[in-house]
Order: structure tokens, then C-alpha cells, then sequence
């Protein structure tokens, strides 16, 4: 494909990590809202922290910029963003209710992560979002500690920015548990990714000591957004490298009800 340019209603911004390839580096997707359907769309490569303070986005913001075709990814969702070209023009405010993210996210909504991966093996889906049938845990789990290569990277991205923070390896992964309504489901306990996420552990540590620490984390993420009071839905994609597996990208948490009431397109 050649150069288009895209609105997109960003949805997924996943904790930064280091690459050989790309060096730091942060998984982006979102939802198009320029197309005659909803549509998901994963913008890769996107260094966040280096890009300008008015284009450093935040989810639900609605950008445009020009993407092409990615000769590296071939997962059908992937574009390569021009981010000289990127713009934040708007941010789709959650007005109690969630209804204007919610008219564009209940269209593109699968039945169930299951079908997700079906989806994957049959035509090569690597983003979706589903609403879990139940969520029946949540827990943190000991990350494997940075090798030494990514974390000469993490240092040596600093040398040439001196007032730049480090970038910090998260000590644990967030991993919830949950089923399917798929009766063949055997259940699923995944690693969920998001900044949003790894940022509060990162702010909340200095705030509260440890064993209070995981009883707030586990306040935030599994009492109140996978609640009763929610209507929690989890984005997945899965890895480029290992397309089977599937990760939780981020979580859209609207309150009960709603989406089950949306207008469609």
C-alpha cells in the first residue's frame, strides 16, 4: 500500500520495551474512525518518549498522521506511522457513560477471545476485542528480570539525553484469569501489557509499602474494573514473532449496561 493518511481513536498503549531493532519502543493500536466501519489498526513502530511533548497522545485522543505498509510486520492490522506527520486533533471524552467510545468499540467487538485466536489461524487477525465471560482472578507475577543487552540500551538511550528518565523494567507482569463463554473454553491466564498500568505501580510504590501496594493494584485492576460495577472488555494482539500468543493490550471498562444498548453502524 502507499502513503494514506488515517484518523485513528487511540485505544492500546502498552508499557515501553527495548529492541535490538527499534530500541525503545511502545505498542500502539486504536480504532479508525475514518472509515465507513470501525476498524483496528496497530501503529509500529512508535517511540513515545522521543516524540514531541504536543504529539505524546493519550489513549482515547483522537490522531491522525500518514502510515504505509510495514515491510517487517505482516500481521494485517500493522502500519508504519510517519510520525513527523502525527497529530493529536481531538480526545473522545468518557462523559460518564463511555457512549462515544463505546459506538466506536461495540461494532469490532468479538465473542470471545477464543474466537479471536480462530480468527488468527484462519485469516490472521492479531487484534481484537472481546468481553470475558468471567474474570476469576488477578494476580502479580515476579517479571523475568532485563538482560544484560536491554539494559545497556536502557542506559545508553540516556548518554545523549542526560535529563531523560530511565526507563524503568517493571518488577511484575499484571495477569488476570478468566474463561470464555466458549463452552470449550479451558480458561486463559494472560499478562496484561498497558502503560496505564505499569506507570501506577511505578508512582504507587513510593506511596504505599509493599503488601499494601498489591492490595491497591489489585483494587484498581480487579474489584473496580472487572467489578460488577463494569463492564470490563480486554484488547489483545498477539506477538509478531509468535503469532499464537496473545497478549492483553489494554482494558475498556464502560459502566454495566451500556454497550449492551449501542446503536450499531
Amino acid at each position: 500500500m502507499g502513503v494514506q493518511r488515517i484518523r485513528v481513536m487511540i485505544t492500546v498503549k502498552a508499557y515501553p520495551t527495548v529492541s535490538r531493532q527499534y530500541n525503545e519502543t511502545v505498542c500502539v493500536a486504536g480504532i479508525r474512525v475514518d472509515t465507513p466501519h470501525p476498524e483496528h489498526v496497530r501503529l509500529f513502530p512508535v517511540p513515545f518518549r522521543d516524540l514531541e511533548q504536543a504529539q505524546q497522545f493519550h489513549k482515547y485522543d483522537l490522531v491522525e498522521v500518514d502510515v504505509s505498509g510495514h515491510a517487517r510486520d505482516d500481521r494485517p492490522e500493522s502500519r508504519r506511522p510517519d510520525l513527523s506527520t502525527l497529530r493529536v486533533v481531538g480526545h473522545v471524552p468518557s462523559d460518564g457513560e463511555w457512549k462515544q467510545r463505546a459506538q466506536w468499540v461495540r461494532p469490532l467487538v468479538a465473542g470471545s477471545l477464543c474466537q479471536i485466536k480462530r480468527d488468527q489461524k484462519d485469516i490472521g487477525t492479531s487484534l481484537g476485542v472481546f468481553r470475558p465471560g468471567k474474570v476469576t482472578g488477578f494476580k502479580l507475577v515476579k517479571a523475568e528480570e532485563r538482560s544484560d543487552w536491554q539494559e545497556m540500551m536502557a542506559s545508553q538511550m540516556n548518554i545523549f539525553d542526560p535529563e531523560r528518565r530511565k526507563l524503568e523494567a517493571l518488577p511484575y507482569r499484571f495477569v488476570y484469569r478468566f474463561r470464555c463463554t466458549d463452552q470449550e473454553c479451558g480458561g486463559h491466564e494472560i499478562g496484561l501489557l498497558d502503560w496505564e498500568a505499569g506507570a501506577a505501580y511505578l508512582r504507587w510504590r513510593h506511596r504505599y509499602p509493599p503488601q499494601v501496594l498489591e492490595d491497591k493494584i489489585r483494587e484498581k485492576w480487579f474489584i473496580d474494573i472487572a467489578g460488577p460495577k463494569r463492564d470490563v472488555h480486554f484488547f489483545a494482539g498477539n506477538l509478531h514473532k509468535r503469532p499464537k500468543q496473545f497478549m492483553l493490550l489494554g482494558a475498556f471498562y464502560p459502566p454495566r449496561g451500556i454497550m449492551d444498548h449501542m446503536q450499531l453502524f
